[in-house]
């Protein structure tokens, strides 16, 4: 009996140097912070700092490497370890590739709701930021959605969105938010839809029509400069029955 549980604790993880390469991590980070590092400085070289942190090399390399995986930093042969600059695509990309990839339908659904939610959190701010320029662009897109949509229908093969119509819809949004003074939450926006491919998907008329209608309501109240109208039509945009569902 005594055997067995001695056999058994030799299956489990030395915590000891778990915590410590967490604590290199947090102690990196707190270098930089303090240091007020910028995106293409340097960090002391891995001999350096092992000697100023009193850890081994395989210890300081799996804190750097977790500082990579985060997108903090990123190695480069015959230069060192560099500060990266923010980038939520490199950071949602990692997020997004720890899950299973049999949740791919799931992992569509939540970023539908966080975009849903981040875009109408902001309609105030991206009310106030839009131009007169950026209501032509609007406009300018707009129509180039119902070009895709004419073509698509003329063309005689099975119905879907398309890439050049998807591209249309993606660059309305970006439009829609691109003078908001949030950094992060654009480049967020951004990479939802880079990751979307509801354009690959089969379609109806009807459906390519409401996406259609959806867009003309957000134009028309941006013109019209009407903040409520505005409010109402983004909520249209979100709440009325997706064409995918």
């Amino acid at each position: 009996m005594e055997t067995t549980q001695k056999e058994n604790l030799r299956t489990l993880h030395n915590l000891k140097d778990q915590k410590l390469y967490i604590r290199v991590y947090d102690e990196i980070r707190t270098y930089i912070d303090k240091n007020q590092l910028k995106p293409g400085d340097k960090l002391p070289t891995e001999m350096e700092m092992c000697q100023m942190l009193g850890v081994s090399r395989n210890v300081l390399r799996e804190a750097i490497k977790s500082l990579e995986i985060t997108g903090i930093v990123a190695s480069k042969p015959g230069v060192g370890i560099l500060i990266r600059d923010f980038n939520a695509d490199y950071f949602m990309s990692s997020l997004l590739h720890s899950f299973p990839s049999q949740d791919d339908r799931q992992v569509e659904q939540y970023i539908e709701e966080l975009r849903r939610v981040l875009e109408l959190g902001f309609i105030d701010k991206a009310f106030a930021g839009i131009t007169e320029d950026d209501v032509c662009v609007l406009g300018e897109l707009l129509e180039q959605m119902r070009a895709c949509a004419r073509r698509q229908e003329l063309s005689g093969k099975p119905l879907q969105i398309g890439a050049p119509f998807a591209q249309a819809d993606a660059s309305f949004h970006k439009t829609l938010f691109s003078h908001i003074d949030n950094k992060l939450m654009f480049s967020i926006i951004c990479f939802f839809w880079a990751y979307d491919k509801y354009y690959k998907e089969p379609t109806t008329s009807d459906a390519v029509s409401l996406i259609i209608e959806k867009h003309e309501r957000i134009y028309a109240a941006l013109k019209a400069h009407d903040f409520a109208a505005f409010q109402d039509a983004m909520q249209f945009h979100f709440h009325v029955d997706y064409y995918k569902n």
